[in-house]
């Protein structure tokens, strides 16, 4: 992803002028909307894709190309609407409408990412098992590549029950593993737009583990491969901040509020950016 938000904006725009239908243009939208705190926006990209979900067709038994992307992306819309806004309890009552593997593994993998940030350890297993099931039955069916996209996502959900276990050190190790294997890992078009970077996940377990200067290595890798993130952008200025690093902190809150310049929602860290740069 190149990080041009408004631009992607706009392209996305045109193309759903011509065909409204268009779910993985709606997909790129409202990630976009997203990156820049357009949340009301967001939102209303997200009721669309309700709406088109109505709408979708049941799936044949092994959808793939165009097929599976259409799928994939009206179950990432949602789940990127509570992951980009860090709606913790929203993501873990996150509805589940069955579609295909692949697409349903996106909506568990948000269900168990929130249930884990929200304490609710006991949903977060159940969810984690579902993605174990899923990664299983694509493996039984010798589709490798997505066999691994799943295990990809267990993988780094259970590195966070085990991190609210307080199992932290075995956890950050898992959580390196899940980011190294998508690193080294090709992007579908079904899946161009990945629902979470690992690096940038592997980056919040270290900050949360009171490691901002291991934190900060890993959001700025991250951010040379899923450019100009929100997340990823604010977890840099959060890490380098808490490092001591005031120069590199001052340019990552400057490059936050840039990025969010039009946007229509006050978020928690825009807040928070202003504040610290109204620090002399």
């Amino acid at each position: 992803m190149l990080g041009m938000w408004q631009e992607s904006i706009k392209a996305n725009q045109a193309a759903l002028a011509v065909a409204e239908g268009y779910a993985h243009a709606l997909d790129f939208m409202v990630y976009a909307y997203l990156q820049g705190a357009q949340d009301n926006e967001a939102k209303r990209g997200v009721e669309r894709s309700i709406a088109l979900r109505k709408k979708q067709t049941a799936p044949n038994a092994n959808p793939t190309g165009a097929v599976l992307a259409g799928y994939t992306a009206l179950a990432a819309i949602p789940a990127r609407y509570v992951i980009e806004r860090g709606a913790w309890a929203d993501a873990a009552a996150l509805q589940i409408e069955p579609a295909t593997p692949v697409a349903d593994s996106l909506t568990y993998f948000t269900r168990a990412m929130g249930s884990a940030r929200t304490g609710d350890l006991g949903s977060a297993r159940e969810n984690i098992e579902h993605l174990r099931q899923i990664a299983a039955g694509l493996a039984q069916a010798k589709d490798d590549y997505w066999a691994q996209q799943v295990e990809i996502l267990r993988s780094a959900s259970t590195a966070w029950l085990g991190y609210g276990e307080g199992r932290k050190e075995a956890a950050l190790k898992q959580m390196r593993v899940a980011a190294d294997l998508e690193d080294g890992s090709e992007k579908h078009v079904a899946m161009e737009n990945r629902l979470w970077p690992m690096r940038e996940l592997l980056g919040d377990m270290l900050l949360a583990a009171n490691k901002p200067a291991l934190a900060l290595k890993e959001y700025e890798l991250s951010l040379q491969s899923a450019r100009n993130r929100y997340r990823g952008i604010y977890g840099a200025a959060k890490a380098a901040q808490l490092s001591g690093d005031r120069a590199k902190a001052r340019s990552y809150y400057d490059k936050l509020l840039a990025l969010c310049r039009v946007s229509d929602t006050e978020r928690a860290e825009l807040v928070e950016a202003r504040k610290y740069l109204a620090q002399k």
